[in-house]
């Protein structure tokens, strides 16, 4: 049977139906202001409370040797007043490299710490939108405050969400640096020391730390990579880089500090205490050499040569904290 095609006549007297905008219903508007409302009260009165800086109050004794160290942390997403609105507040900040009420705030706490004679050290944590902000910050502090203080700051961040983090070359010298070492220009980096810890799964960390470090001077520091998933501090960062045993205290060792470092191929890898290597004006090692925090005791037999295997955690200068140790601090020339 052949097929059957139809045709319809073309009404050229047909008129189009017409269109008119109209205002949304108000109560839609009702709604959204109704949820935002909600919201915020739930977050900021029963969840998280109101106050933007909180004060650890755990019964931990202090080690010696910490007495004038200062340490700061600035959290992640879902702390503030919810998710969406901490995701829009993520845009702000990173897109338009707008300071925010709390990074406004974050700042002058930090600022205040590197200010305080009494203090010698100050140690900042940052995880998630917390390394957005903490990279505001960063680049505040450099237009506000001198080299030296800068030095006394030490950054570690964990799936950092930032599209950049600034650590420039130290571009003043003193007299007496200038005349021990000879030397016009300095290779030390304006702030003490940065690391940056990552999941290679974690789809922050490819956003923000695994998809800007590759760009040159974008991003400073020291990266550890982590082949795992997950996004929370706790759960899947401290808990498998800085695992807790029984007794609540950091274990020796853990399949994340255990790994081989795999270092980039211009980069050399120096044992520590095997010489002193390529060194910048202030003593320290230039960013071609890399240098082992502690100098490791573990050495595997290879091709008939005892050849050392540095780890992980011969590299991290934060896993030097653990259990209240305390790293040594490159002297200066």
């Amino acid at each position: 049977m052949a097929p059957q095609v139809r045709v319809f006549p073309r009404m050229s007297n047909a008129t189009p139906l017409p269109y008119t905008a109209s205002p949304l219903p108000l109560w839609i508007f009702v709604y959204i202001a109704t949820a935002l409302a909600l919201n915020y009260v739930i977050c900021m009165f029963v969840l998280n409370g109101s106050r933007r800086v909180l004060v650890s109050k755990v019964p931990v004794v202090e080690q010696p040797g910490h007495e004038k160290e200062r340490w700061l942390y600035i959290n992640g997403i879902a702390n503030g007043s919810g998710v969406l609105f901490d995701l829009a507040e993520c845009l702000i900040q990173r897109c338009f490299a707008y300071a925010t009420g709390d990074v406004r705030s974050a700042y002058v706490l930090i600022k205040e710490a590197l200010l305080d004679p009494a203090v010698e050290k100050v140690v900042l944590v940052l995880h998630s939108q917390g390394g957005i902000e903490g990279g505001l910050i960063i680049d505040w502090l450099l237009d506000e405050l001198p080299q030296d203080l800068l030095h006394q700051l030490e950054v570690y961040t964990f799936g950092n969400a930032a599209n950049h983090f600034n650590n420039p070359i130290c571009s003043c010298r003193s007299p007496v640096e200038t005349q021990s070492s000879g030397r016009d220009s300095s290779t030390r980096r304006s702030v003490g020391y940065i690391e940056h810890y990552a999941n290679r799964e974690d789809p922050v960390s490819w956003l923000g730390v695994l998809r800007f470090v590759n760009i040159p001077n974008r991003y400073l520091g020291r990266l550890f990579i982590r082949p795992g998933s997950g996004h929370l501090m706790n759960q899947h960062y401290l808990d498998n880089m800085f695992t807790l045993g029984l007794d609540r205290k950091v274990l020796k060792s853990n399949p994340f500090m255990d790994m081989t470092v795999e270092a980039k191929p211009e980069i050399n890898i120096q044992s520590r205490g095997a010489g002193s290597g390529l060194q910048g004006s202030f003593g320290e090692p230039l960013e071609a050499t890399l240098t082992p925090m502690v100098k490791s005791e573990r050495r595997v037999a290879i091709d008939e040569t005892d050849h050392q295997t540095l780890r992980v955690k011969d590299f991290s200068r934060l896993w030097q904290y653990r259990n209240g140790g305390s790293p040594e601090r490159q002297k200066t020339t």
